[in-house]
This record gives structure tokens, sequence and C-alpha cells, in this order.
């Protein structure tokens, strides 16, 4: 009997032996053991939603803007290569507010500056605000002339929309026209394409009579950094045969140029918009903001 226990033991012992090198063994070859396993999850990154961006802010009183952003995004430097950090902001002229009417839920322009009245600090801007994933909140603030609105959202699954957005006045904002509603937003393509209509490029006298008749074919074209060059050829009406090249910065939907007409300097705004379910630009001739005019608006032709 004792010599069997003995053989028994034995045994016991050079198989417990035999598993824990087993053990060893597996570990070395890189499978998970213990807690490990928990510090191998990598996280997923942080969305990139920088660019063109334009938010339909529509009020609950009716009031209905468009907020048209140049949105940036930080950047962190991992493992040699930057990434997005998640801080998104804009200030300045990377906000454009536009005055829209819906008809049939296609929104198109009036003006240019929001409604609600500047304050003793216009300062247009939004953010900072911090994103971490897709599928998540996408909350900021907004200030437009000055006045400030808390939006809360939900970034898309692909990064590229806020989703069931709601805004509402600060404390302390006082703008009458806008007392908050819902918002949506989504990424913008680069604006292209080739648009003919009628224009009134000076404005002294077929404005004042309503006489739009220079027809013109435009030419635009979006740089990857966002500087937009509208070519216009002027093909009938009284300014026939000439030419007017005209360049500057877009925002969103929205963008402003300048160019000189007959040796005149001109600023126009602009506006990319969907007229009668077709695509067109929206132009004011804003060379003096104080007394700034409609142009004209330029149905799409064909796209680039």
């Amino acid at each position: 009997m004792s010599h069997r226990t003995r053989i028994s033991v034995k045994s016991s012992r050079e198989w417990s032996a035999a598993l824990y090198v087993g053990v060893l063994v597996l570990c070395a070859m890189g499978l998970s053991c213990g807690s490990s396993s928990k510090s191998s999850i990598t996280p997923p990154p942080v969305p990139n939603v920088a660019g063109s961006w334009e938010f339909i802010a529509v009020s609950s009183n009716g009031t209905i803007t468009g907020i048209e952003v140049a949105l940036k995004e930080g950047q962190i430097l991992v493992n040699g290569q930057y990434q997005p950090n998640g801080q998104v902001s804009a200030s300045g002229s990377q906000m454009v507010f536009v005055d829209l009417q819906s008809a049939s839920q296609v929104f198109n322009a009036t003006g240019f500056g929001g409604p609600c009245p500047s304050t003793a600090s216009p300062v247009n801007s939004l953010g900072p605000s911090t994103i971490t994933a897709t599928n998540a909140p996408f909350n900021f603030a907004f200030s437009e002339n000055g006045n400030a609105f808390n939006v809360t959202g939900t970034l898309s699954g692909d990064g590229q929309s806020l989703l069931n957005g709601t805004y509402v006045p600060q404390a302390g904002t006082t703008c009458s026209a806008d007392p908050g509603g819902t918002i949506t937003g989504n990424v913008v393509a680069k604006l292209s394409g080739t648009y003919t209509g009628q224009v009134c490029p000076l404005g002294a006298s077929c404005q004042a009579a309503q006489e739009f008749t220079d027809v013109v074919t435009a030419t635009a074209s979006e740089s990857s950094s966002g500087s937009l060059t509208l070519n216009l050829a002027f093909t009938a009406g009284p300014d026939s045969g000439t030419g007017l090249t005209m360049t500057g910065p877009v925002t969103g939907n929205a963008f402003s140029v300048s160019g000189t007409f007959q040796g005149q300097q001109l600023t126009w705004y602009g506006y990319y918009e969907p007229v009668k379910n077709v695509a067109s630009i929206y132009l004011v001739n804003a060379t003096n903001p104080a007394s700034s005019f409609y142009a004209g608006t330029l149905p799409l032709q064909q796209i680039q």
C-alpha cells in the first residue's frame, strides 16, 4: 500500500509540473493570460469632422437659419502620425449665417446675417466642443452676432451628420427672432459646375427697375483649400462680350467673392441652394454692406 501511494504522489507532482510548463508555453506564444487581455483592446479612433458643414436651425416660431461653418478640429501626435483629437471649433470668417425660407421642404435664401441682431460684442463662433466617437453625443454652443445658443445632438455613424438636434438660447440671450428649436447638420460637397441666368452686376439702373438684362454663364470651381473662383461670361444684354472673374473663400454652402468689373471693385455674397429642385446659386451684391441688394439667381446647367 505505501509503495503504491508513493507512486501516486509522484505522478501527481509530475502532472502538475507539466501543466504549469504548458501554460507558460502558451503565454509565450502570445495567447492572452490573466488580465493582460484587457490592455489589448484598442479604442475606436476619434472621428475626423473637420471640413465644410451646413447646419439648418428651424426655430419654434418658424424662423429658418443656415449656419455655414468651416469646422476645424485639433490634432494629436500618436505613434508619429497626426490624428484628430475631437476638439472642434470655428470663429469669425469661418462662419456665415444665411436667412432662409421654406417652400415644400426646400430652403431658399433671402439674405445674409441671420435673424438675431448684433449685440455689444457681435461675435460669430462655434464651440469649443469635444467629440469622442460616432453614434455619440455631438453637443456644442454657437454665437450668432453675439447671441449664444446651446446645441444637443448626435453625431451620425459615418461622422457626416448631426442627428436629433435641438438648440436653446443661453441665459441672457434676448434674441426674440429665434427662441430655439430643432437643428440638423451635414457635411457639404465642394462647389462646382456651370450656371446660367440673368444678373444685375452693378445695380444702378437694372436694380431700380428690376430688369436683369445681362445674361451670364458662370463657371464655379472650389480649390482644396476652400477658395472659390467664379468666372462669368456675359453672353447677352448690355454687357455682352465682357467677362468677370471673382475669387474668395467658401464657408459651408456660402461664399464671398470679389473682382473688378468696368473699373469698379465688386464684392458678392453667394449661397448654393435648390430652387424648385434645381441646384442654383443665389447672389447678393454686398459691395456696400449697408445697402446690399439682390444680384440674381443662376440655375445649374451642368456639374464639372
